[in-house]
């Protein structure tokens, strides 16, 4: 079970008739639609995202149109969105919405983060990957435990700092650095981790089209195809992110 973000496509529709569209275009989708289990099910539920991290941003003409998708539009009973800052909205039609300006966003702030990674591993220590406490363990599984290579790992000052920073809300070092080894993450090609920031800016996990097609990142190629289809779709095309589950 994990929860995902979904892009929805619907056809010009007033943000407080969105709740009922989405679930209408969602529902061939609902693993719970059968008696037995649904063999196109992808999700077990699904709520508007909302959120001050990454929401849509708005081309500054359309700043506070009510066609956008925000607290004030849609009914609170329909969904419990969060307000959001100026230039910000939970979605709305594709001719308001600034996805270049969301790319450049997610660029910098990959940047940024590279940055911040520079600045901790010049105050510390050169740490090495978990992957080198494990292969010690492999080689002597008896003397060195899979949980002394665990330790081992967290104890070295660079990931205790970014650990900590995680924990703390640092605008960096989100909660992922709890669950993934920051070594081998900054280890990576950044050139193409970059790439996958800024292709991942716009689109969610998975992508619902006008057409009710359903793809996802499980597929070659999803995300080229998934920023041409948005970036493709006329002006009056609704498109709002769900947070889902399965």
């Amino acid at each position: 079970m994990t929860k995902f973000i979904v892009t929805v496509c619907l056809p010009a529709t007033k943000p407080r008739k969105l709740p009922e569209a989405i679930a209408a275009a969602m529902a061939p989708y609902d693993i719970n639609l059968t008696d037995e289990w649904n063999p196109v099910g992808e999700w077990d539920w699904w709520t508007i995202r909302s959120g001050a991290g990454t929401p849509y941003l708005v081309l500054p003409a359309h700043d506070g149109d009510r066609r956008l998708v925000t607290a004030s539009t849609v009914p609170r009973r329909k969904a419990d969105l969060k307000p959001l800052g100026p230039l910000e909205c939970s979605g709305g039609p594709r001719g308001m919405l600034d996805f270049d300006a969301m790319r450049r966003r997610s660029a910098h702030r990959y940047d940024a983060l590279l940055a911040a990674w520079d600045e901790l591993t010049a105050q510390h220590p050169k740490a090495r990957p978990l992957s080198h406490f494990v292969a010690r363990h492999d080689s002597d599984p008896d003397g060195y435990s899979r949980e002394d290579a665990k330790r081992d790992h967290l104890a070295q000052p660079l990931v205790q700092e970014v650990a900590q920073r995680a924990v703390a809300g640092d605008p960096h070092f989100d909660m992922s650095f709890l669950l993934n080894d920051p070594i081998a993450y900054f280890a990576q090609e950044h050139e193409e981790a970059r790439r996958s920031a800024v292709l991942s800016a716009v689109p969610g996990f998975a992508l619902l089209a006008l057409d009710g097609t359903w793809s996802d990142g499980q597929s070659d190629g999803y995300w080229e195809r998934a920023n041409a289809y948005l970036d493709n779709l006329h002006a009056e095309a609704v498109v709002v992110d769900l947070l889902c589950h399965c």
